[in-house]
């Protein structure tokens, strides 16, 4: 069996701001989660360092590492001068005497600017020993922004400042400013990426391809994330092996060589099963395939990055991964024009008929006759289903359409509802207005485009409502929603031209449940529903 030697650049132990009941936090918590995944090393911070004040959390990782080989510890620090902290010539001298290989600046949490006058005192030492410098701008407590936090401007003007030193941008989602992302690579050749908060498809290939496999670290921001998202985008990334050994874990190593540190061999540990075989390794067996109820088409381009999307592009990643075949609708209808990217999706089920069921985006704002008018120009082109963006969330719930709650839902609903086609909404906002149309169109499918359990009591009482896969962030959150809402209701979705096929696959691969319930999940469920609703003329 093909192992990777993953060494894990992003994990958090201790009890931490969100930990709720039984929430995995501990030293031995995540060595379980990585004897499952097949994760060798993983370097650590302390929760208290990343929330409170890094000198409390520091010396704790300390007792954390002890007598723990595979888990090295990671120290944060703050801008110097406050006498809260050692200065930096014994800062440096203190990480080395503990071997902590790396050093969180977590700017977001303690509202750190990247220039000269704050920091360079403190970098200049780790410049000149080549501690990597984790640069964090995440934030913990209510309210925090949670996607493209990173100053770009200050990364690039520290790493020139400082062109020996080892940068690593970790943030929970590199999502709009992708293309700012590849400039500042072009600008740094010491800056590097953390991928647990770079989800994108066919991210890891481009950046490799462009930059180097040596600008990427495997990372998942555990436990925040679990591990399963990012380490089966890497396995099965469609790159060299030896890119794939250096991203997994040799750049980290090479990186924290600095401080001296052991690697211990690691025993393997039986996999429980083909699809996490599958996951660990990137080995996928032929007859493994799964089908995807949430995928979108959109050409090339879009308003941010999307590496390798032409279409005989993503036939081909589908065929690779096994994702046979996959309900999908378009990208510009998202942000723009619907009739475009409508256009662009009959395109792809004329040219691929038995990899697409292709469904038609709608905009309220276009009214009811134009809703209708577009519903029967795309049945006409071949489409047999609807998709929706009336909203983002429940709690709050604000709107992609900006359009009032009601909108004209039922204009769609009653259309799927006698045709028996299936209808999937991003969120289908308060579960009461959900209700309404489940007990009046009780013909359609009706499927919630990312995981939520805000409609778990709903699900009681109507047998068409579905809940799509995609995200399952959390360490353990596939088995959460399979136990609130059963195995038979979870649909697998990858959001397809978004984010990586494997990204999505990962949490089911390793969720710890029976084959038969992944089997169901992964395929069987959406296999089971189009036999039923959205037939082809």
């Amino acid at each position: 069996m093909t192992r990777w030697r993953f060494f894990d650049a992003r994990c958090t132990v201790g009890r931490h701001y969100r930990l709720g009941p039984g929430g995995l936090h501990s030293p031995d918590d995540l060595l379980a989660e990585m004897d499952h995944y097949d994760v060798w090393e993983a370097l650590v911070v302390d929760s208290i360092s990343r929330e409170s004040h890094p000198l409390d959390g520091n010396r704790r990782v300390l007792e954390v590492a002890a007598g723990r080989p595979r888990l090295h510890p990671a120290w944060a620090a703050l801008p110097p001068g406050a006498d809260e902290q050692p200065e930096p010539e014994e800062f440096l001298r203190q990480m080395r005497e503990h071997r902590v290989g790396a050093l969180f600046l977590f700017t977001g949490q303690y509202r750190i600017s990247l220039s000269d006058w704050c920091l360079d005192a403190l970098l200049e030492p780790m410049a000149e020993a080549r501690v990597p410098v984790f640069v964090v701008p995440d934030e913990t407590g209510p309210g925090a922004q949670t996607m493209d936090r990173t100053d770009w401007d200050g990364i690039v003007a520290m790493c020139r400042r400082w062109p020996a030193l080892p940068v690593v941008v970790s943030e929970f989602r590199i999502r709009r400013s992708q293309r700012t992302l590849y400039r500042a690579l072009d600008a740094c050749p010491n800056l590097r990426i953390e991928l647990s908060g770079y989800w994108l498809h066919h991210g890891v290939e481009y950046i490799t391809r462009r930059w180097g496999s040596e600008r990427l670290l495997f990372g998942s921001n555990w436990p925040t994330f679990g591990q399963h998202m990012t380490l089966a985008t890497l396995s099965c990334a469609d790159i060299d092996e030896e890119d794939k050994r250096k991203i997994a874990g040799d750049n980290l190593r090479e990186l924290i060589a600095w401080c001296g540190p052991d690697h211990p061999e690691v025993e393997p540990t039986r996999a429980a099963d083909e699809f996490v075989r599958f996951g660990r390794t990137g080995e996928r067996p032929e007859d493994m395939e799964f089908c995807d109820c949430h995928g979108h088409l959109g050409g090339r381009w879009c308003h941010y990055h999307l590496p390798d999307c032409d279409l005989e592009s993503i036939v081909g990643e589908m065929r690779r991964l096994g994702d046979r075949q996959a309900c999908v609708f378009s990208f510009t209808g998202v942000s723009s024009d619907e009739f475009f990217g409508n256009d662009v999706v009959a395109d792809a089920v004329r040219r691929y008929p038995n990899r697409f069921i292709g469904f038609t985006m709608l905009n309220q704002h276009r009214g009811r006759n134009e809703m209708r008018q577009e519903l029967e120009r795309c049945a006409r082109l071949g489409l047999r289903g609807v998709k929706l963006l009336a909203y983002r969330g429940v709690k709050p719930a604000p709107y992609y359409e900006d359009y009032p709650e009601e909108g004209l839902l039922d204009v769609p609903c009653q259309w799927v509802h006698e045709r028996k086609q299936i209808i999937l909404n991003h969120n289908w906002g308060p579960p009461a207005q959900l209700e309404r149309l489940l007990a009046a169109y009780p013909d359609a499918c009706f499927i919630n485009g990312h995981t939520s359990l805000a409609y778990a009591d709903l699900m009681e009482r109507y047998p068409n409502l579905y809940i799509c896969s995609c995200p399952l962030l959390g360490p353990r959150e596939c088995e959460e929603v399979v136990e609130r809402i059963g195995a038979d209701r979870l649909l697998f979705g990858t959001d397809l031209q978004d984010l990586p096929i494997a990204w999505g696959l990962g949490p089911i691969l390793f969720a710890r449940l029976p084959v038969e319930q992944k089997r169901m999940i992964l395929g069987g469920n959406l296999q089971r529903l189009l036999a039923k609703y959205s037939l082809s003329p």
